[in-house]
């Protein structure tokens, strides 16, 4: 499996819990294929240049591992979604171990506190 980052910018005509309900449809087409390693939502922000008469994009980055024929069944359907006013999904660079490292406490915390 080959680690990937897929960042996407969402229209901002929608509010936060909208944006939210996108972000949980491409993390399910994601785990469709692929393991979700993180999901980073990084709000709203303003945009380098008007896209589609918009300045404004609400971006969100995820990190996922996938065998790479899944990056072209990813773009076709990141591509129907009209919400969706850019995407970009290029090979992860840093250190996939350390990320995974990282990760693992908090998982690790969280399935502990849903025990109790």
């Amino acid at each position: 499996m080959t680690p990937y980052e897929l960042l996407l910018i969402i229209t901002p005509d929608y509010d936060e819990s909208e944006a939210e309900a996108l972000t949980d449809q491409v993390k399910g087409i994601i785990e469709n294929s692929g393991t979700l390693l993180k999901v980073d939502p990084w709000g709203k922000k303003r945009l380098a240049y008007p896209i589609r008469k918009r300045s404004e994009g609400y971006y969100v980055l995820y990190i996922f591992e996938s065998a790479p024929s899944f990056v072209a069944e990813l773009s076709q359907s990141l591509r129907v979604i009209e919400t969706i006013l850019r995407y970009m999904v290029v090979q992860y660079e840093d250190d996939i171990a350390k990320l995974k490292s990282e990760l693992a406490p908090k998982a690790e915390q969280t399935t502990s506190s849903d025990d109790e």
